[in-house]
């Protein structure tokens, strides 16, 4: 599940997952909710693969880097992320989603500014704010 906040200069977006798999996947589509996101009709499917992240905030960071970087070259736009592995500091994930994806909001970048990945009982949160 996830929120979306305005703010003043960029867009905010609060998720809340019951898994940190859920939590990236979550992150990933309310990404493509603060894009405005329209799909192509052509499914696709990619790997995603980041190493070394210093802890699991820069790590989920990093792989909506990845993301947002095959939305802007390739005009694609995900739904579903399958982890084949996914720990504290790397994750192997295959995207599955459209071609010829249209948006009507760039995101320019995620940022590491207010980011940071909790885990508080059963449920893992993090907010995110997006360079627009």
């Amino acid at each position: 599940m996830f929120e979306i906040i305005d703010h003043i200069a960029d867009v905010r977006l609060r998720v809340r997952a019951s898994s940190l798999q859920e939590l990236f996947a979550d992150a990933m589509r309310g990404m493509f909710a603060v894009m405005h996101a329209q799909p192509g009709e052509t499914r696709v499917e990619h790997s995603v693969v980041v190493h070394e992240a210093a802890d699991t905030t820069s790590l989920l960071v990093d792989f909506l880097n990845e993301v947002l970087h095959r939305a802007h070259v390739a005009h694609e736009m995900f739904d579903a992320a399958h982890f084949t592995r996914l720990d504290a500091t790397s994750c192997e994930a295959t995207l599955s989603g459209f071609a010829s994806a249209t948006f009507d909001e760039d995101v320019k970048a995620v940022t590491y500014h207010e980011a940071e990945v909790h885990k508080t009982g059963d449920e893992w949160t993090t907010m995110l704010v997006f360079d627009i």
